[in-house]
C-alpha cells in the first residue's frame, strides 16, 4: 500500500513539474484576413523539425513542425507541384441577387486550396499509377500532348474529379469553400475585385477560344491568391445542387444537400459572356457527364502531410525564389517535316507559312535552322513565322526537332534543395509529413520520397504552371516552342516569275528584258536556293551582294 502511494505521490510531482514547463508558452496566433501579398511573392517552402543542436551555449534551435501558418498569404508547395493557398476559416458574404443564391452570411472553418485548377500533366501522373481513369479524348484532345500539359484537365467526370483529390490526399471543394476563395471576406463580385471583366484579367468571352495556361492570368487572382476562379474552365464542387439549401437560417461548414440530381458547377469558362464570371454564379451538370470546358481544383485539410520529392527539378526564371528573373532557355528548331507540294501551273512555285510559338511576342533570342525556310518573310518582327519551300519539284522528307539549352548560370533550387548538376536533391531535413504517393517510398535516412522501380512515377515534377525543358522547369510560357515537330503542308502557289541577266561587261542598259528583282522576290523564284537579289548581275544569288 505504501509503495502504491509513494508511486502516486511522484506521479503527481512529475505532472506539476511538467506542467510549471509550459507557464511561459506562448499561444499561436489567431488567423486574420489580412490582405495577401503580390500574386508573384515566392511559396513557402518545406518546414522543418525541431532539432536541438549543440552550440556553445547549448540552446536549442526551435523550428516549427506544424507546418505553414494558417494565414491570407500564405502558401505551400504541395506533392503534385501544386502551390496551395490558405484560407482562413470565419464568416464571408456569400450569395448575390440570383434566386438560387441570395446574399447572405456563412462561415467555413480554416483550409488549404489549390491556387491553380488541376493540370493535363497532373492528372496523368494519376493515370499512370492507376489511380484515376482517363480523362474523355473527345472533350479534351489535348491531353497527352506535350503542348498542353499545364492547360487545365478538362473532360472528367464528378468522380473522375474526386478520384484525382483523394490520391493527393484532398478532396472536392464545398460550394461555400470554392465561394470564399473566389471572393474573400468581404464579398468581392468578382475574384480580383470589383472591376468589369476584360480579356487582361481573365480567359472569357472567346478571348483566346481556347483553355490556357492555368496561371496566365495574374492580374485576375482571388483575394487568397488563386487563378482563374473565373474564366478558362469551370470546376466541379463536392455538393449536390440545390436552388434552395442553406438559404434560410444558414450553418456553418455547409456540405451540399445529402442526395440530388446534379452536382454543383462553380466558375465560368474561355466561352461564358461576362454575366455568369460573377463569382457567385451556380451552374449544374449530371455527374456522370463531362465538357470540354470543365475542370477542377481540390481542397487540402492538412498540407504537410506528404513528404518532399528525394529529386526536383531545377528551375529557370523566377521559378522557386523569383531569382534570375531574365534568364530564358535557348531554342534551336531544326529541319521540319514537309508533306506535300500542290499542283502548280507552271512557272509557279509552291510555298507556305509555318509558324512556330504559342505567343505572339516570342523571345528574340531563337536561333533557327530550317530546310527551304525563311525567318520574317513580312518583316514585322515576328521571328518565329517562316516561309517556306519544298526542297525540290517533288516531296521532300526530312523530319526535325526543336531542342533546348538552358544556361548553366541560369539554374536554381528550392528551398531545402541543393543543386546537383541539373537535379535538386533534397537536403535531409526532417518534416512532418512521412506519407509518399503510390509508386514511391519514404527514406527515413534522408527524409523524403523516392520512386520505387519500375513504378513509372515521374518525380521530376515542375510546379503547375511551369514547363519542363530538358529537366527545368521553365516559368514563362512565352518561352516554350509550340510544337517539338511541325509539319508542313505546300497549299499555295507563287506568281510566274523570269529573271533575265545583264550581258557580260555589264551596262546600264539590259535591253535583253526586265531587270528588277522577280516577282515574289528571288526566294519564291528559285525555290529559295539563290534567295538574294543582286541588281549589279541583275540575277538571283546564293549569298548576300
Amino acid at each position: 500500500m505504501r509503495r502504491i502511494q509513494s508511486l502516486a505521490w511522484a506521479a503527481m510531482i512529475v505532472i506539476l513539474l511538467l506542467s510549471g514547463c509550459n507557464l511561459g508558452a506562448t499561444p499561436p496566433a489567431p488567423a486574420t484576413d489580412e490582405p495577401p501579398p503580390s500574386p508573384t511573392a515566392e511559396p513557402p517552402t518545406a518546414t522543418e523539425e525541431t532539432i536541438p543542436t549543440e552550440t556553445a551555449t547549448t540552446a536549442p534551435i526551435a523550428i516549427d513542425i506544424a507546418g505553414p501558418p494558417m494565414q491570407v498569404g500564405s502558401r505551400y508547395t504541395y506533392v503534385d507541384g501544386t502551390i496551395l493557398v490558405a484560407v482562413p476559416g470565419g464568416p464571408f458574404t456569400m450569395g448575390y441577387n440570383f434566386a438560387d443564391n441570395p446574399v447572405r452570411e456563412v462561415s467555413v472553418g480554416d483550409f488549404w486550396i489549390y491556387s491553380t485548377k488541376v493540370t493535363n500533366s497532373q492528372y496523368a501522373l494519376c493515370v499512370q499509377l492507376g489511380e484515376c481513369a482517363p480523362p474523355d479524348k473527345e472533350k479534351n484532345p489535348s491531353y497527352g500532348d506535350a503542348r498542353y500539359i499545364k492547360y487545365p484537365v478538362t473532360g472528367v467526370t464528378h468522380a473522375q474529379a474526386a478520384d484525382y483529390c483523394t490520391f493527393v490526399h484532398g478532396r472536392l471543394p464545398t460550394e461555400a469553400e470554392w465561394e470564399k476563395t473566389a471572393r474573400g471576406p468581404d464579398g468581392n463580385i468578382f475574384p480580383w475585385g470589383d472591376e468589369a471583366p476584360n480579356c487582361n484579367l481573365l480567359n472569357y468571352k472567346f478571348c483566346v477560344g481556347r483553355t490556357t495556361w492555368v496561371n496566365e492570368y495574374k492580374d485576375g487572382v482571388s483575394y487568397y491568391g488563386a487563378f482563374d476562379m473565373s474564366g478558362n474552365a469551370r470546376e466541379w464542387a463536392a455538393d449536390w445542387y440545390s436552388p434552395t439549401y442553406n438559404i434560410e437560417n444558414p450553418i456553418p461548414d455547409p456540405l451540399g444537400p445529402d442526395f440530388g440530381e446534379k452536382r454543383s458547377v462553380r466558375g465560368s469558362s474561355y466561352q461564358d459572356s461576362a454575366n455568369p464570371t460573377i463569382a457567385a454564379h451556380r451552374f449544374s451538370l449530371d455527374p456522370l457527364e463531362s465538357l470540354p470546358d470543365l475542370g477542377f481544383r481540390c481542397v487540402v485539410e492538412d498540407p504537410t502531410y506528404f513528404a518532399p520529392w528525394c529529386e526536383q527539378s531545377v528551375y529557370v526564371g523566377a521559378g522557386a525564389d523569383g531569382s534570375q528573373p531574365n534568364c530564358q532557355p535557348t531554342v534551336k528548331c531544326n529541319d521540319v517535316t514537309i508533306k506535300q507540294s500542290p499542283n502548280c501551273t507552271p512557272n509557279y512555285t509552291p510555298y507556305t507559312i509555318v509558324t512556330f510559338g504559342v505567343s505572339d511576342t516570342p523571345p528574340t533570342d531563337y536561333t533557327y535552322s530550317l530546310d527551304g525556310c525563311s525567318p520574317d518573310p513580312d518583316g514585322d518582327g515576328s521571328v518565329n513565322k517562316f516561309l517556306c519551300y519544298p526542297a525540290d519539284a517533288g516531296t521532300a522528307t526530312t523530319t526535325g526537332s526543336c531542342t533546348y539549352e538552358t544556361p548553366s548560370d541560369c539554374k536554381t533550387c528550392p528551398e531545402h534543395y541543393t543543386l546537383s548538376g541539373d537535379t535538386c536533391v533534397w537536403d535531409g531535413s526532417s518534416t512532418s509529413g512521412r506519407a509518399c504517393l503510390p509508386g514511391s517510398t519514404f527514406n527515413p535516412l534522408t527524409n523524403c520520397c523516392t520512386a520505387l522501380p519500375g513504378s513509372g512515377t515521374d518525380v521530376t515534377i515542375c510546379p503547375a504552371g511551369t514547363y519542363p525543358l530538358n529537366g527545368a522547369c521553365i516559368d514563362d510560357p512565352a518561352s516554350v516552342v509550340d510544337s517539338d515537330t511541325q509539319s508542313v503542308l505546300f497549299d499555295k502557289c507563287a506568281p510566274p516569275v523570269t529573271v533575265t541577266p545583264k550581258p557580260p561587261g555589264g551596262g546600264d542598259e539590259d535591253p535583253g528584258g526586265d531587270c528588277s528583282e522577280p516577282a515574289g522576290g528571288c526566294r519564291l523564284a528559285t525555290n529559295g536556293k539563290a534567295p538574294y537579289w543582286n541588281p549589279a548581275t541583275c540575277s538571283c544569288e546564293s549569298s548576300p551582294p
